[in-house]
């Protein structure tokens, strides 16, 4: 499978799982109260730790987390399967590494925070982000010369 047809999977397959963690995010948000306060859980019997744990399964079921968990999970091994058919392939093209650096970019931008005052800020995870930007700014000026030459 090609560079191109693979990264363009990859980024639906990123969408589909972003709309999905706002699903999730959504749905946990409608759950009843009780199941967001397991600490007080504390000075209860084992029976009874039992069943609100049972009726918090039971409550997540019924909001539908459980399915969003399992299409969440079978997205990302989708991901890494085709993540990994990249990591093996050759590109072939300047506009199939173009593509792996943009792939690149997209995820460490949305993994690295990008405002300073961020707790989980990092000065060199926000460096490299900057410094595979600037390549792919770079490789975008180089197709297009390529192209006028060409053309």
């Amino acid at each position: 499978m090609s560079t191109l047809l693979l990264t363009r999977r990859l980024g639906e397959l990123q969408r589909r799982r972003e709309a999905l963690l706002e699903r999730q995010d959504r749905l946990r948000r409608s759950l009843p109260e009780w199941t967001f306060a397991p600490l007080r859980l504390v000075g209860m019997s084992a029976d009874e730790i039992r069943a609100a744990v049972g009726d918090m399964h039971k409550a997540q079921d019924d909001a539908g987390l459980d399915a969003v968990e399992g299409e969440l999970n079978r997205i990302d091994d989708q991901i890494e399967e085709m993540e990994n058919a990249l990591l093996t392939s050759r590109t072939g093209s300047i506009d199939g590494v173009r593509a792996l650096l943009d792939l690149a970019i997209a995820r460490l931008g949305r993994q690295a925070p990008s405002d300073p005052s961020d707790p989980f800020y990092d000065y060199g995870d926000a460096r490299v982000l900057r410094l595979l930007e600037h390549a792919a700014d770079e490789l975008r000026g180089t197709g297009v010369e390529e192209r006028r030459r060409v053309g």
